[in-house]
């Protein structure tokens, strides 16, 4: 599934997510994130997604800035 499939409130929660993800691991990006932990961007944001309890989708166009 495209991200900008996602109803407007999964894609909210899934950019929230994402901050929270980087806010707790003091992590500046997910790019800082995917070189840390060694996993790729997609690994990294199925991950993102399932610990929120979201469906699975691709990667939103603005995830490397994040």
């Amino acid at each position: 599934m495209r991200f900008e499939d996602l109803p407007v409130a999964d894609r909210t929660a899934a950019a929230r997510a994402a901050s929270q993800f980087l806010l707790n691991n003091d992590y500046v990006s997910l790019l800082e994130a995917c070189e840390a932990l060694d996993l790729t961007l997609p690994v990294l944001w199925d991950k993102i997604m399932a610990e929120a309890g979201l469906p699975a989708c691709e990667l939103p166009a603005f995830a490397p800035v994040i």
